[in-house]
């Protein structure tokens, strides 16, 4: 199954209208926040920051769009605080004359059509296959989880254990037994379950888990699926997940359902859509889908503020492969980990899409995907308690999501530098020696980055020593 949003025709809220996002003027200062330990001070210090931009961005653009409401240029619009943007609404007999006007709005930045985004054609095996675990004296391990040598992170103690997981996709499947205790929102010693701020409908609303497609409930199960001590399907077991749905049934949602979906992993919200609170973000997002246009920096801000919350994205490549410079965003942002996709024989995948980067980091690197994971015909969950096989980097990107897990779950407070210098140091190299566009730095490998893990933190400066 492919992880590439297909940008499609401009979507509006209604009849006769026409749909903008604006991008507010206004950088977000995420030093001090970058120096706090990982947690809910540091994320709530982020939100923080941002909550402060957005409110001096519309201290500038508000009179603007009043003042163009007043004259019937704009119907309605809205804000989206944490990526400091506005969803506004124009008559579309007027949105010629509105457009320009909108342009010259003060503190108003680049303004882009509201569009359709598709899960583009996938690929799959034994789609909805029936479900094969073995019997409980017969354990098994799916490939993936084996090639990159996980099982010998869970045998150190490592599974995942207090890291919650963020899911972007079309949803989870919460009845499935793979995934169904792993929910944060489920509590084992009681059987109840809360979905306050622990699952979030962009689509349809509703206020409760589930998968209308199967593409979500997939790449749950492989970031945390299954159990070490029997059918292990996921890297990371012992860690909890939650869910932002931004995609619906058919795989298609628009920009504007990705922003909020992504807006909620910063500060999640209760089942009312109320009182955020960012400190219950989780740790780790997984975003099995990208655009296809590595030029789009329309979600960047938002992974800015995801690094400097201690919060890991971790981003599909895409699939446009095998041709150079089609790595997708937000799998194309310096900022987060972008992921390639491999098979059984460490060779990668045709589709898998390959860099260089067409947004460059702040030292200038065009370096993505940064590495490569399994992504073909990879088995794992798939909603009514069936699993399948799906083949793209959609299924290589939960997989380093759960790797990252393992990771935390060792060593919580290592930096976003850290968590990618680690895997990437250790990763099998493949391809070319050395960094290469089409496998990045190599196939990750849970116990070779745990290893290395090991070695940053034991190699980090000592404070001095207190006297007196």
């Amino acid at each position: 199954m492919t992880s590439s949003l297909v940008l499609g025709r401009a979507v509006s809220h209604g009849p006769g209208l026409r749909t903008y996002i604006g991008q507010l003027q206004g950088a977000a200062d995420f030093h001090q926040p970058g120096l706090m330990p990982r947690g809910g001070d540091r994320k709530t210090a982020v939100v923080n920051e941002l909550v402060r931009v957005n409110k001096n961005s519309l201290e500038r653009a508000t009179p603007g769009l009043e003042a163009l409401k007043a004259k019937g240029l704009v119907t309605s619009y809205t804000v989206n605080p944490y990526s400091n943007t506005v969803v506004v609404d124009v008559p579309d007999s007027q949105a010629g004359q509105a457009w320009s006007a909108l342009n010259k709005v003060d503190g108003m930045g680049q303004i882009v059509r509201n569009r359709e985004v598709h899960l583009a054609p996938f690929e799959q095996a034994h789609a909805g296959a029936a479900a094969v675990q073995p019997k409980a004296d017969e354990p098994k391990v799916e490939w993936n989880v084996s090639k990159v040598n996980a099982p010998a992170v869970w045998a150190q103690g490592f599974t995942g254990q207090g890291v919650t997981v963020g899911i972007i996709d079309t949803g989870t499947d919460l009845s499935h037994p793979a995934v169904h205790d792993k929910y944060r929102g489920f509590n084992k010693e009681t059987g109840a379950v809360d979905n306050n701020y622990n699952w979030f409908d962009a689509v349809n609303g509703k206020t409760a888990p589930y998968d209308d497609n199967e593409h979500g409930t997939h790449v749950t199960g492989t970031s945390v699926g299954g159990s070490p001590t029997g059918y292990a399907i996921g890297m990371a077991p012992d860690a909890k997940w939650v869910t932002s749905k931004i995609l619906d049934g058919n795989g298609s949602g628009t920009l504007e359902t990705v922003t909020k979906g992504l807006e909620w992993m910063l500060a999640p919200r209760d089942s009312a859509g109320a009182n955020p609170d960012p400190t219950k973000a989780p740790d780790i997002v997984s975003n099995s889908w990208g655009t296809n246009n590595g030029k789009l920096t329309a979600f960047e801000n938002i992974w800015k503020a995801f690094v400097a919350a201690g919060i890991e994205p971790v981003a599909a490549a895409g699939n446009a492969g095998p041709r150079p410079s089609t790595v997708g965003a937000p799998g194309s942002y310096p900022e987060g980990i972008s992921v390639a996709a491999t098979d059984k024989d460490d060779k990668i995948a045709s589709f898998s899409s390959r860099g260089p980067s067409p947004i460059k980091g702040d030292d200038g690197s065009d370096r993505k995907p940064d590495v490569a994971a399994p992504g073909v015909n990879v088995t794992s969950s798939v909603p009514g308690g069936k699993y399948a096989t799906f083949s793209g980097t959609s299924m290589a990107t939960p997989a380093v999501t759960g790797v990252v897990a393992l990771l935390l779950s060792k060593h919580k407070d290592l930096t976003h530098d850290e968590v990618l210098k680690a895997l990437q140091t250790s990763a099998v190299d493949l391809g070319k020696a050395g960094y290469d566009y089409d496998f990045g730095a190599g196939r990750i490998d849970a116990a070779a980055a745990l290893a290395a893990a090991d070695a940053i933190v034991a190699a980090r400066p000592k404070p001095p020593a207190v006297t007196g």
